[in-house]
């Protein structure tokens, strides 16, 4: 069944009168009668009852115009939301969530985006920002993602925008010993426990390249399989980090602090970026990019 043979029972059902429904559909009265009885002969029904002055239905015309109506309002919805997805208005968005990072900026960009483009399906996947989102890219499962600079390299067919260019600070308890000092100097840094993060992959890697410019051992190494645990036991003076210049830290209580590295010998340096492949860069992910880059670069 064509999908015009339907409109125009519909009209015709709804008009009980031929000349009128030809007026609505701007078609000649001879040929909606044609394509009502050509649909009458594809289903094997009579449809509607005509005299000289009266048009009606049948029981098979009443169900039909029923579940008629039912079925050109669902298209009519299809067809919005397949053009409403085309203008980026509608459809849906992936975006991979950088864990601690994205309390900086997510909520703030969700929201706004939410507020312009509130048909968009939103849904966020938390990834760490080493190989998981590069993976999650590649397979389709994100379309937005965020990596490390060095990560980046790495990428084809990507686009970019920096988001933080921050450096790397030593992060611990605020009643711990070393939090009392304007600058960390890693030689006291090496008497205690260094903690990191156990599935970020470098960041003992990229803790140690501290340690090792100016030959030194840090007390003991212990990975923390997650954020949560990993904030605990810094909190209770379990260990020191080293983490990003990043602001989310504030939110524990008691506090942690961050404090800058003294003569670390090294650049401490660290830039991340959101990242989406350049060719899949639909409607929907042009418009959370634009949201980004209205942000700004974060700085600290």
């Amino acid at each position: 069944m064509e999908l015009r043979y339907l409109k125009y029972f519909v009209a015709v059902a709804e008009e009980l009168n031929f000349r009128r429904a030809a007026e609505r559909l701007h078609v000649s009265t001879p040929t909606l009668s044609v394509q009502v009885k050509t649909l009458e002969g594809l289903l094997g029904v009579e449809l509607l009852k005509r005299d000289t002055s009266v048009v009606r239905l049948t029981a098979a015309g009443e169900v039909l115009l029923r579940e008629g109506r039912v079925f050109l309002k669902r298209v009519e919805r299809l067809e919005t939301a397949t053009r409403e997805a085309a203008r980026g208005e509608g459809g849906s968005l992936r975006i991979g969530s950088p864990q601690h990072f994205s309390y900086s900026f997510m909520k703030q960009a969700l929201d706004i985006y939410h507020e312009r483009h509130p048909k968009v399906e939103l849904s966020l996947m938390e990834l760490d920002l080493e190989y998981e989102h590069v993976a999650a890219l590649e397979k389709g499962m994100v379309q937005i993602g965020f990596v490390h600079e060095p990560m980046l390299r790495l990428m084809k067919d990507i686009d970019h925008l920096l988001m933080f260019d921050t450096q790397m600070c030593a992060i611990l308890a605020a009643a711990h010993p070393l939090a009392a000092l304007k600058e960390v100097p890693l030689e006291r840094m090496a008497e205690y426990p260094l903690l990191s993060l156990g599935h970020y992959e470098t960041h003992v890697p990229n803790m140690l390249k501290f340690f090792e410019r100016k030959q030194l051992k840090p007390k003991s190494i212990r990975k923390m399989k997650g954020f949560s645990a990993f904030a605990a036991l810094l909190l209770s003076g379990g260990g020191v980090s080293i983490l990003p210049n990043i602001r989310v830290f504030e939110t524990f209580g008691p506090p942690l602090v961050l404090r800058p590295l003294k003569n670390p010998g090294v650049s401490v340096q660290m830039r991340i970026y959101a990242v989406w492949k350049r060719s899949e860069a639909t409607p929907q992910v042009l418009n959370f990019v634009e949201v980004l880059r209205e942000g700004g670069v974060r700085t600290q």
